[in-house]
């Protein structure tokens, strides 16, 4: 089989370097090693903090030339201030990474990332532009969480979302879904069976050693002798993270219990808040972190937890951090 030129659309692509899921990167690199190419138009700004990327961080003219190929679309900062600020990051992303993906030359595949459904509209028009196969990948039931949520609510907005979900599905040459759940929901939308895939989140056993024990992260944050609680991932309204907290309060009397939370999104300052006015001394809200550093966090957990708010459709999902 010849080299198979593979563009791909996604505002929140990470590196290892930096902090967020790396499915990515890890795909890419599995693409690189059977001898294709791999080109990545992203945002130039971290999808869960809203920092612009350090460039210390992107791969240096050899990486590009040999490996993964990162193209930096722009995108405006405030991402996580509100429901608007946020649609305008994905609108401004999706014009500007169809401009810059149309400028990549020798491009075969075009694949496109839900959600949010606009950057697959973009890979779409990339796409059909350069006359190429169109890839979906399906990591959310968008906009049925965004529903389920309220974050999207009207008959105006929902209408139009949904008719995007179907238009994209409709001109995807074949669909990649994250979660065996999601083939059911896709069929109901008029996709063909033998035109949906399963690949599945995972983890790269390397990275990890079993016999770790984190002991530099626990005297680090001061966890010597404490049983530790890891939580790991975005901190959004998705993420029912009051939850957690509620459970750190009723446990505050037991000082040998520390709760740990790592990550970024819009419900974290609420919630440091929410910590501060309980005075709950034992929450450490420690931010994001890079990828490459979490083996050693979670070498240092005691425990692990992975929350969702309790929505019936939240049970079709795999988080990805669960793997880790």
């Amino acid at each position: 089989m010849s080299a198979v030129h593979l563009l791909l659309i996604h505002q929140a692509f990470a590196l290892p370097g930096e902090a967020g899921g790396t499915r990515h990167y890890e795909l890419g690199q599995a693409w690189l090693a059977r001898g294709h190419e791999f080109t990545v138009v992203r945002s130039g700004r971290s999808y869960l903090s809203g920092e612009r990327v350090p460039e210390a961080v992107w791969p240096g003219p050899e990486a590009e030339s040999g490996g993964l190929k990162l193209r930096p679309a722009y995108a405006p900062p405030g991402h996580h201030r509100s429901f608007v600020w946020r649609a305008v990051s994905y609108f401004v992303f999706a014009v500007s990474s169809s401009w810059l993906a149309l400028r990549v030359r020798g491009v075969d595949l075009v694949q496109g990332t839900s959600p949010p459904l606009g950057q697959a509209l973009s890979a779409w028009l990339v796409a059909a532009l350069k006359r190429r196969p169109f890839l979906l990948e399906v990591r959310d039931l968008w906009p049925d969480f965004a529903v389920a949520l309220g974050v999207l609510r009207g008959r105006w907005l929902i209408r139009p979302a949904r008719w995007l979900e179907r238009f994209v599905y409709a001109r995807a040459r074949h669909v990649v879904i994250n979660s065996p759940a999601y083939a059911d929901h896709l069929r109901q939308q008029g996709v063909p069976a033998d035109r949906i895939t399963v690949i599945a989140n995972g983890v790269d056993p390397t990275r990890f050693d079993p016999e770790a024990t984190g002991a530099a992260v626990r005297e680090r944050q001061g966890l010597i002798g404490k049983f530790v609680v890891v939580y790991a991932g975005a901190i959004g309204p998705a993420n029912d993270l009051d939850t957690l907290l509620e459970a750190a309060r009723q446990l505050h009397d037991q000082q040998d219990i520390h709760w740990v939370i790592l990550g970024d999104g819009k419900e974290r300052p609420r919630l440091e808040a929410l910590a501060r006015s309980a005075r709950l001394g034992n929450v450490t809200f420690a931010g994001p972190r890079p990828k490459a550093e979490m083996k050693d966090w979670l070498a240092a957990a005691d425990a692990c937890v992975a929350t969702l708010r309790n929505i019936p459709m939240f049970r079709t999902t795999y988080p990805n951090k669960v793997f880790d």
